[in-house]
């Protein structure tokens, strides 16, 4: 792994410390989906992010997009209820 791939990998790990727990939840279905390792307890699930392939990296950052596109577009909906009312 080059830098650059490990610096996207940080970057996802420092996104993932703002997900909800249902998003974390789903992150752990598509790992286990794609055979990773993955440790769970109450503080969370934890995995090797080193060690999973970019076929399955690429799949978390579909995810993490996802995530973002409906943030955004729930942000944008309060904004439009709360002028409205």
């Amino acid at each position: 792994m080059d830098t650059d791939e490990y610096e996207r990998r940080k970057l996802f790990c420092e996104n993932m410390k703002t997900m909800s727990r249902s998003e974390f939840i789903e992150i752990a279905r598509i790992l286990r989906k794609n055979n990773v390792a993955v440790s769970e307890n109450r503080s969370g699930i934890f995995f090797d992010m080193c060690k999973i392939s970019q076929d399955v990296f690429e799949e978390l950052l579909v995810f993490r997009d996802f995530v973002k596109q409906n943030n955004t577009e729930l942000e944008k909906r309060d904004v439009e209820l709360t002028v409205k009312a």
